[in-house]
C-alpha cells in the first residue's frame, strides 16, 4: 500500500506566500504613470489610402497607438469626442468644413488635444491658416516616417513643430503681412524675460525645456507664459508663435 505524506507549511512560509499573492494582486491593479501611456493618435484624412499609410508608419512604435480615424469633419468631431485622443493628425482641407472652422471646433470639443496639420500641394496657404488656427504642428504629406514620429512626440510633450522649410515659409508670409499693414509689434509690452520665453516657445520648446535653458523652475516659466498670454490676449502657444514671427 502506498502511503501519502502531507507536509504542512511552517508559519514563515505561509506569511511569505501571502505577501507574494498580495503583491501580485496589487501589481495587477497598478496604473502606469501618465508618461508611460502610449500617445493616443487619431488620423483624419479624406483618402483611405493616406490614412492606411499614416497608420502603418505610426503603429510600429510601441509608445504610439492609433485609436481611430475619420474621412470627414463631422466624423472627426464625433469620434474625437468619443475616443479622446492626445494627438490628431488632421488633413488640411478635410471635406465637410473649412480649415479654420475645423480647428476652432476641434479645440473647443477637446481643449487639451494637440493637432498636427497634414498639408498637401497648397501648403503655403494651409500653413498660415493652420498656425493662425491654433494647431501645434504642421507637416507636408510627403514627410518621412522619422519626421512624423518626431513631430508627434514634440507636440504631445507640449511643444510646437514646424519642419525647417515650413518655418522659413511661415516667417516669409508673416513678414509680408507685417510689412503690408505696418502694424506695431504686439511684443512691445513684454518684459525682456517674457521676450526670451516667447522666442523659445517659437522654437518649439516645452515648458520644461524653457525652464532648463533659462535656469528657472517649471512653475516660474508657467507664470511667465500666463502673464504673457494675458498681455497679448491669446490662449495658445501657436498664437504666440504667430505674434513672435510678426514682431
Amino acid at each position: 500500500m502506498i502511503r501519502m505524506r502531507y507536509y504542512a507549511p511552517n508559519s514563515r512560509q505561509v506569511r511569505r506566500d501571502n505577501r507574494q499573492k498580495k503583491s501580485a494582486s496589487f501589481d495587477n491593479l497598478a496604473v502606469q504613470p501618465p508618461g508611460r501611456h502610449p500617445i493616443r493618435i487619431f488620423i483624419a484624412d479624406s483618402h483611405e489610402v493616406v490614412r492606411a499609410g499614416v497608420r502603418a508608419m505610426v503603429e510600429g512604435k510601441r509608445d504610439l497607438k492609433v485609436i481611430g480615424e475619420a474621412g470627414n469633419a463631422e466624423d472627426v468631431f464625433s469620434e474625437s469626442r468619443r475616443t479622446k485622443p492626445d494627438v490628431v493628425l488632421l488633413e488640411s482641407g478635410l471635406s465637410g468644413s473649412s480649415e479654420s472652422e475645423i480647428y476652432k471646433t476641434l479645440l473647443h470639443v477637446l481643449p487639451s488635444v494637440r493637432i498636427i496639420s497634414l498639408m498637401g500641394d497648397d501648403h503655403a496657404a494651409s500653413l498660415r491658416r493652420a498656425v493662425e488656427g491654433g494647431v501645434q504642428g504642421c507637416l507636408r504629406k510627403s514627410t518621412c516616417r522619422i519626421e512624423l514620429i518626431q513631430a508627434i512626440h514634440t507636440v504631445a510633450k507640449g511643444g510646437t513643430y514646424l519642419s525647417p522649410e515650413d518655418t522659413d515659409e511661415t516667417f516669409r508670409l508673416l513678414r509680408q503681412q507685417h510689412d503690408a499693414d505696418g502694424s506695431r509689434s504686439g511684443l512691445d509690452g513684454l518684459s525682456p524675460q517674457e521676450r526670451r520665453v516667447i522666442a523659445l516657445i517659437a522654437e518649439g520648446n516645452t515648458n520644461k525645456e524653457i525652464a532648463t535653458k533659462l535656469g528657472l523652475s517649471d512653475k516660474t516659466v508657467k507664470n511667465y507664459i500666463c502673464n504673457m498670454f494675458a498681455k497679448l490676449e491669446i490662449e495658445r502657444r501657436t498664437q504666440a508663435v504667430v505674434l513672435y514671427m510678426k514682431g
